[in-house]
């Protein structure tokens, strides 16, 4: 039986990426780790073209600036981003960060998403309408 290879990435491209993810989808109540779980997924679905092209996002990031990636600040980490935003690199990483970010079930629960209630007979027994972050009244019926 062949080995499978080791496709954990090191850990500046790691932590690189798992800022670069943060900016894509930023949100100050999740910590880093549903982002860095992104990046374990990324890196473990990846073959040796996929990872060609992350450890040349990584160096496009860090070569955005005078300073590594790491080093730069929120505005200037966006701005590092969007200037390598018409790359395969970045549109690999937004689709996989939105892909695996939000379907993680760890995150759900701060997004107001109980899950998917197929199995529990749906939404309209479970409280579909029990949105606790609108107000009544910026709710409008039309009559």
């Amino acid at each position: 039986m062949a080995s499978t290879p080791d496709r954990a990435l090191d850990a500046h491209a790691t932590e690189t990426l798992t800022a670069m993810a943060r900016v894509l989808y930023p949100h100050d109540f999740l910590d880093d780790s549903p982002y860095r779980q992104v990046v374990d997924i990324v890196a473990g679905e990846s073959d040796s073209t996929q990872r060609t092209l992350l450890a040349e996002g990584v160096a496009a990031l860090d070569g955005a600036s005078d300073r590594p990636f790491l080093a730069l600040a929120g505005g200037e980490r966006l701005a590092a981003v969007q200037a390598i935003e018409r790359t395969p690199f970045f549109e690999t990483m937004r689709a996989a960060t939105a892909r695996h970010l939000y379907s993680n079930p760890a995150v759900w629960h701060h997004f107001g998403y109980e899950g998917p209630s197929h199995h529990r007979g749906g939404y309209i027994d479970r409280g579909f309408d029990d949105i606790d972050w609108i107000s009544e009244e910026d709710v409008r019926v039309d009559e």
